[in-house]
């Protein structure tokens, strides 16, 4: 963390309309981070963004698994299947599923779509005017939901809050907030939505890690670790394979866990 240059929740404070810029960029990169954890069967279950880090070259990082549910069966998560019923996360980016967890004694399992919701609260702090959570209490949850399945009938029909938003963004919003988790958008959804198309046949997906990468380094931004003394920098260096491994076209992204056992 202390090469990390800031948080998404502190830029959302300091630079809003830069978040709104870099939205549909930092989006992508989240989801593609949420995917790579359900590869390897961890549950996040606190995606805000305060645990969202922003580094020198202003990509971004998902960080604090000390709520992270882990399947102990070391494979990618079913997102059709429930694993955990434990109460875990924040209120305003937790998902609807896991707050009967909450106060009654009846517990709930809940599985990876717990995540995608929270990825649609995020989203919806970085493209909303007054960049504010979209939930603040556990009623407030309770009302959308109830609003939804007022609504279910009428597709064509808002949640007043997305009415100020870009109608791609807000269809990908009201997809990732679905109240039933096994017709929420997930990871194939978002990726071939819309929202992230750049121009025709690249979207912010297209090559999404060589780009990150490619991206100007600002060292400038990072905290001084030196304390006042000399030190001499070192080099961090980790294997990249050498074999072809299952991916999504057009992203360059390589599972963790195959070189990586310990993970």
């Amino acid at each position: 963390m202390d090469l990390m240059a800031s948080d998404l929740y502190s830029y959302l404070q300091r630079y809003p309309a830069y978040c709104v810029q870099n939205s549909g960029r930092w989006a992508a990169q989240m989801t593609l981070g949420i995917n790579a954890l359900h590869e390897m069967g961890i549950i996040h279950r606190d995606i805000k963004a305060a645990n969202i880090l922003i580094d020198a070259r202003e990509n971004v990082r998902i960080t604090d698994f000390g709520l992270s549910y882990v399947n102990k069966n070391e494979g990618p998560l079913d997102r059709r299947r429930n694993y955990c019923s434990q109460e875990a996360g924040t209120t305003h980016t937790m998902a609807p599923e896991v707050l009967p967890n909450i106060p009654g004694p009846r517990l709930f399992k809940y599985g990876a779509p717990a995540d995608w919701w929270s990825l649609g609260c995020v989203i919806y702090e970085l493209v909303s005017k007054k960049h504010k959570s979209l939930f603040v209490t556990k009623d407030d949850i309770l009302f959308y939901f109830s609003w939804c399945n007022h609504n279910r009938d009428r597709p064509s029909t808002q949640f007043p809050a997305f009415k100020e938003l870009h109608e791609a963004l807000a269809d990908l919003i009201s997809g990732l907030l679905r109240p039933v988790p096994s017709s929420r958008f997930g990871f194939a959804e978002v990726v071939n939505h819309r929202s992230f198309l750049l121009k025709p046949n690249m979207s912010e997906f297209s090559d999404a890690y060589s780009r990150a990468l490619g991206r100007r380094e600002f060292p400038s931004m990072l905290p001084d670790l030196r304390c006042g003394r000399e030190t001499n920098a070192a080099e961090i260096w980790f294997c990249q394979p050498s074999w072809e491994t299952s991916r999504v076209p057009g992203v360059d992204w390589v599972k963790p866990a195959l070189f990586y056992p310990s993970l």
